[in-house]
């Protein structure tokens, strides 16, 4: 059986094999190598992304799994998996050892993982954290839903009168359980978003933060370049806070804004540079444009997030782009030949 230079399997058993990637990226040394190798893997074969789903969504409930005591058999296990020995398991089974394999790896249970350069001290403040093009799904203490985006991290934090998280970083969808004496809210550096029962979606980006609200109501404090303020969102917007600029809330496709959760993006219309942006959130390996004609090319269509090389297939097919250069970090778009 041919192995990747990382020492990770890459053919049989598509669920074997994503339990034993889960292992190796959770690793206190894995490299980007590794990470490379994976996306490989994850490319080669629409088998390895359903099973890659299957293994993330068994993730859930970390919390109440990591004092689960069937984790102490279970731990052999997933340490034979982190030493790259898969062996077939099922579904429930490697959801646990998933879980086994953070726990033991120091990965996001329980304020155990550094997290740029922050520890979390309380042991009562779980951290939850995701890697470049992952997405994990887990259930809080109040039956409330998170799904972590890609490069994401959140804090839970002590939970009283109230039921508050802390993004530190990238993006998280957040279904949330109708409590109306407990306010469910999420701080995000200066600025909170407060919401009783509903869904919507907390995305930081550089020098920017936007809430989508797919149902319900929030309402959201913080600074602002005019002073503290306070406002509240309804259904179907997006509300978007910038760098020294105003705060807006405009009307939004919640769907189409929602996409990433099924594992997809949807462009309509965006130009090259936008949509190569968002694809490059998903990959470790990054798509360039130099060209600035190229790069205000407007592009619709939907693409399956992670997917470097199925993207640049369809640019080609439809004409819009080509490659110039790729290696293994890199794929360079250049204009179509006239």
């Amino acid at each position: 059986m041919r192995s990747t230079t990382s020492g990770t399997e890459t053919h049989g058993d598509p669920d074997s094999a994503a339990a034993t990637w889960f292992a190796r990226l959770h690793g206190d040394d894995v490299s980007s190598r590794d990470r490379l190798d994976f996306q490989r893997w994850l490319e080669a074969d629409p088998r390895h992304a359903d099973a890659w789903d299957g293994v993330r969504g068994s993730w859930n409930s970390l919390a109440s799994l990591e004092r689960d005591p069937r984790l102490a058999a279970l731990r052999a296990d997933a340490l034979s998996a982190a030493d790259h020995r898969p062996r077939r398991l099922d579904r429930r089974a490697l959801g646990l050892a998933a879980a086994s394999i953070v726990a033991l790896a120091g990965g996001a249970v329980l304020g155990r993982r550094w997290l740029g350069g922050e520890k979390t001290t309380a042991p009562d403040e779980p951290v939850f954290s995701t890697g470049i093009g992952e997405r994990s799904t887990f259930r809080l203490a109040d039956n409330s839903v998170v799904t972590l985006g890609t490069d994401s991290a959140l804090r839970v934090n002590h939970w009283g009168q109230e039921r508050r998280l802390t993004l530190l970083r990238g993006q998280a969808f957040f279904q949330v359980a109708k409590d109306p004496s407990r306010p469910f809210i999420v701080a995000v550096a200066d600025k909170s978003v407060t919401a009783v029962g509903t869904a919507f979606d907390v995305r930081m980006d550089p020098g920017k933060l936007s809430v989508t609200l797919v149902e319900g109501r929030v309402r959201i404090a913080g600074a602002s370049p005019s002073g503290q303020r306070r406002v509240e969102m309804s259904a179907g917007s997006r509300f978007v806070a910038a760098d020294r600029a105003d705060w807006s809330i405009q009307p939004v496709d919640t769907a189409k804004e929602s996409a990433w959760l099924g594992g997809r993006l949807v462009f309509d219309g965006e130009p090259l540079s936008a949509v190569v942006a968002e694809m490059n959130r998903f990959s470790e390996r990054k798509l360039s444009v130099a060209d600035p004609a190229l790069a205000a090319t407007p592009v619709s269509g939907v693409f399956k997030t992670g997917q470097i090389d199925a993207f640049v297939a369809a640019l080609k097919t439809y004409g819009l782009a080509e490659v110039g250069h790729a290696d293994a970090n890199r794929v360079e778009l250049v204009r179509p030949p006239a």
